[in-house]
């Protein structure tokens, strides 16, 4: 051992003097050749968020430097901006300086006539990952392309006009290269590779390590290479255990399923979001919900969610807390009775003491999840801003108090996804309970340990790829990135990362209200990925460079997009029903196998099927 720990040692000391000297050489080069600035343009501003209307004002720049040429851009003076420190916060967050090889494509966009908006790029890295969108606010994009193209070769895509590749032919070849030694090389080899691996004793810890590294890493780890590795283990291990492989009858259909040819897509609108005076016209006297009415209430929330201020209402009926049948007077009075019950399972983990946690180790690391999850759950939405924030508190009690509720589930890690937009409504423990109840009825599956509705729902989404877009489903198969667990974090916790706050409370209310099938959820994902088809195609991405873009994703999505795209599919699906296979009109319910259920509270009939 101690040869070994001295040649680790020397070859440590080694290599760290071979940086230093590589660093020093670098910084004389630089000293000797000075940057030269090609080109500079100003007012090129960025967005953190889709949703956001401030732009931040910056400079956009192509430098040529002693080790390469770059694309750059960096904030400049904000006159929106409250304080110097805030303007080099906000700018930093989105600064960038890149190596154009590096830059894999970029998305050109011309606004539509009169939107009032403006000309913008967006680049994506060979990696998958991408900047900012940037916008041009004084200029067109056409001298950064033009100056681009002199140290680049670009082509629009074939498929796409808003997109234009990079092309680097030696790049491609290598990729092609490395494919083939990865297919020809040994699945035990690679297995043994693996670090993940080393840590396992047998096939049957996937359950815990699915838990324990695959959530955590997917809602937390913003480095695509540690769940890449995650997932690989994760697939592996589900192949090699045949027994823990969730059903999919549609494989041995793809050639013939790929096949189908569907009808256009119809054109699709939102509509205004239900007004209280709307929801109020679906009510009865006393209170309750006219039962012929519902399923056109239902309709009107899934075609244009809810105004703000009725919220606190509605959620408690979409979520199964208010049955649609109770009175004001039933409910108020069972509302009383729930509120003891709240308050008994609270006092319960709240009376146990230190030396009970010594022997309840089970309770020790729910808490303590529960505790580190509620310290970082949304904290830049001023509701939950601030260290001594009393939301917090509630969050905590909330979600322990659910531990005690359902101690055979527990707590996982992102059920506070799940439940701080519920506190976010409600601003009330015991409504927010009852709703996280209503909520978990249907969503508690995907925190099982076995982890089987996920993967069901991983290739239930495989199967409806195959049919809607063939050509980007046999892409992935080829990638060997058909099991889809690239959209665990959208499925997991139904797009509460890749959306604004306010935009994640539109698409939940729309989703719970059970229109227009029961795996809605599903359809937008197929919609999402149906819009990235020609960047992870023509940027030839493998699972890496897809999870990276998925990632990059998050809060550049437009949700009433979204929206209207799942439901034109839907729509383009249903006119083909009688073409599509069994189990594709099962997951939509159309057809032969729909089900009536308008009837049915979406808490109480409509979990079971999401």
């Amino acid at each position: 051992m101690l040869p070994y720990l001295a040649y680790r040692y020397v070859k440590n000391k080694r290599e760290k003097n071979q940086r230093e000297m590589d660093n020093d050489l670098d910084s004389m080069v630089r000293s000797i050749v000075p940057d030269k600035p090609v080109v500079s343009i100003s007012g090129v501003a960025a967005k953190l968020e889709e949703t956001s209307r401030e732009y931040i004002p910056g400079v956009l720049s192509i430098v040529e430097k002693s080790i390469g040429v770059f694309i750059e851009w960096r904030p400049s003076e904000d006159p929106d901006a409250s304080s110097p420190e805030e303007k080099r916060d906000r700018g930093a967050r989105v600064a960038f300086s890149m190596d154009v090889n590096d830059l894999s494509s970029f998305r050109n966009e011309e606004p539509k006539r009169g939107s009032g908006g403006f000309p913008s790029i967006r680049l994506i890295c060979r990696d998958g990952s991408s900047q900012v969108p940037l916008f041009f606010r004084n200029c067109s994009t056409g001298e950064f392309i033009d100056r681009l193209q002199g140290y680049i070769t670009l082509r629009r895509s074939n498929r796409e006009a808003n997109l234009v590749i990079v092309v680097d032919q030696k790049s491609e070849a290598l990729a092609k290269s490395v494919s083939m030694l990865d297919e020809n090389g040994d699945i035990l080899s690679r297995f043994m590779q693996n670090p993940y691996m080393t840590a396992m004793t047998g096939f049957s810890k996937i359950t815990s390590f699915v838990q324990d590294q695959v959530i955590p890493s997917v809602l937390n780890d913003t480095d695509a290479v540690t769940q890449e590795e995650k997932i690989r283990l994760m697939r592996e291990l589900r192949l090699a255990e045949e027994q823990m492989r969730v059903h999919s009858d549609a494989a041995g259909e793809f050639e013939v399923v790929t096949q189908l040819d569907l009808p256009p897509r119809p054109e699709i609108y939102r509509e205004l979001p239900v007004s209280k005076e709307l929801w109020n016209s679906f009510k009865l006297p006393n209170g309750s919900y006219d039962p012929l009415k519902l399923h056109h209430l239902k309709m009107n929330v899934f075609r244009g969610g809810l105004n703000a201020e009725l919220r606190k209402e509605a959620w408690k009926c979409l979520l199964g807390y208010r049955q649609w049948h109770e009175t004001d007077a039933e409910f108020e009075k069972k509302r009383a009775e729930l509120a003891k019950q709240y308050q008994n399972m609270k006092k319960q983990w709240m009376a146990i003491t230190e030396d009970q946690e010594k022997r309840f180790s089970k309770f020790v690391k729910r808490k303590s999840l529960v505790e580190k999850d509620v310290a970082r759950t949304d904290r830049t939405v001023p509701f939950f801003q601030g260290e001594d924030n009393v939301n917090l508190v509630h969050l905590h009690n909330v979600l322990m108090t659910y531990v005690m509720y359902n101690f055979d589930l527990g707590y996982v890690q992102g059920m506070s996804d799940f439940a701080s937009p519920l506190l976010f409504v409600m601003k009330d423990e015991v409504d927010t309970f009852w709703c996280f109840v209503g909520l978990m009825e249907m969503t508690h599956k995907n925190f099982e340990k076995d982890q089987a509705f996920i993967k069901l729902q991983m290739n239930q989404l495989r199967d409806m790829v195959m049919i809607v877009n063939p050509k980007l489903a046999n892409y992935l198969e080829s990638e060997k990135s058909d099991d889809m667990y690239f959209c665990f974090r959208w499925v997991l916790v139904w797009f509460k990362r890749e959306f604004s706050f306010l935009d994640t409370c539109k698409l939940w209310e729309v989703l719970w209200s059970g229109q227009p099938c029961p795996r809605f959820l599903l359809l937008i994902c197929v919609a999402i990925l149906d819009s990235q088809t020609n960047i992870i195609i023509d940027n030839q991405f493998g699972l890496t460079e897809i999870l990276k873009h998925i990632n990059d994703l998050s809060m550049h999505l437009k949700v009433d997009e979204i929206l209207t795209a799942a439901e034109a599919i839907f729509h383009q699906l249903s006119a083909s029903q009688n073409k599509l296979p069994t189990h594709i009109c099962q997951y939509l319910n159309i057809g032969e196998s729909a089900v009536s259920s308008n009837s049915s509270s979406p808490a109480k009939g409509d979990s079971k099927d999401l």
